[in-house]
């Protein structure tokens, strides 16, 4: 019989460092203990059978979903809440959840929100109103740490017996489940009397091949049969001698003249079309022609500037020798 493989070591770590926390919060959510193990031991097999292609940063993530939407932590809780935590059991199903991620998860407020698929608007409104309330109606703030700090000390004291049944329900869970068996399997036939066909083809696909490659071959074989020799229903149409370019000899083409243009209901003259101009006054600046070649005599002026200054500030070479004036120096 082959053995069972071991699930990996980091997986029986995660689930061992999370089930005390995990337990107190599925008993405080449904007001029952042996209700919240069942839904702790349904959310470690869930999560088992899907965490290997995870990684495992996403781990407390996607074990904290399974658990917050177990069944039995969603239905409406018919246990008990007593002593510091009584508070819990006057609250919405809901709202004791959201609270719960907060005080028995330790979740933040980013992973909540995404564990929970709620927004923050929806959040932070359900944790409001989880909230212990004074006398006058006002937040306690006073009740909520005390509530806290009995549901840290309750997850401390779980018992070892609670603990022991947390153990036996995470390797119940962490057991893969074995495929059935196929009687098919474990037959033996003896030896004269395994099927012949075992391993080979049947005959009816070698017919097939038989057949598939004759047609193939009398196929190519007609290829090379003149076109002469056919019947004419399988000839087809003769080749024609004239190339056609796909139009009829001689096309049909109608033709319709267009009415004479009308008049144009009225024509502007020249002085009407220049006092309606939108750039009248600039056409009639006298420096308009001027300005249109602003563009070359401004860099006419500064090449010539550039140039003067050049030549200012090179003085002449005194291995040169300067030619006198009225003396020519030509050889």
């Amino acid at each position: 019989m082959p053995e069972t493989p071991l699930p990996p070591a980091a997986l029986v770590a995660f689930l061992r460092g999370v089930e005390r926390r995990a337990a107190l919060f599925a008993e405080l959510q449904a007001g029952d203990a042996e209700v919240g193990d069942l839904a702790v031991a349904t959310a470690m097999h869930q999560f088992q059978a899907e965490a290997a292609p995870l990684p495992m940063a996403d781990w407390p993530r996607r074990f904290w979903q399974r658990l917050i939407n177990a069944t039995s932590l969603r239905q409406p809780a018919s246990g008990r809440w007593s002593g510091e935590v009584a508070h819990l059991g006057t609250l919405a199903g809901h709202d004791r959840l959201v609270l719960l991620t907060r005080l028995a998860a330790g979740l933040p407020e980013d992973e909540a929100l995404e564990v929970l698929a709620v927004d923050q608007i929806h959040y932070r409104s359900a944790l409001a109103a989880a909230c212990p309330r004074d006398a006058d109606g006002a937040a306690d703030a006073q009740a909520w740490r005390q509530l806290a700090e009995a549901i840290q000390a309750r997850m401390k004291e779980l018992s070892q017996e609670r603990m022991a049944r947390l153990a036996r329900l995470r390797d119940h869970a962490l057991q893969p489940a074995t495929a059935p068996r196929r009687a098919a399997a474990t037959v033996s036939l003896p030896r004269n009397e395994m099927p012949a066909a075992a391993g080979k083809p049947s005959r009816r696909w070698n017919m097939l091949w038989v057949l598939v490659v004759l047609v193939c071959c009398l196929a190519l074989a007609a290829t090379f049969v003149p076109r002469d020799w056919w019947p004419q229903q399988l000839r087809g149409p003769e080749p024609s001698a004239e190339p056609r370019l796909g139009l009829a000899e001689d096309p049909d083409i109608r033709t319709q003249h267009l009415p004479p243009a009308e008049a144009p209901a009225s024509v502007l003259t020249p002085e009407e079309s220049l006092a309606t101009h939108p750039d009248l006054p600039m056409l009639r600046d006298s420096e308009f022609e001027l300005s249109q070649q602003a563009d070359l005599l401004a860099w006419y002026a500064a090449g010539a500037q550039i140039e003067g200054q050049a030549q200012a500030e090179t003085p002449p070479r005194a291995d040169v020798p300067q030619q006198e004036e009225g003396r020519d120096t030509t050889f």
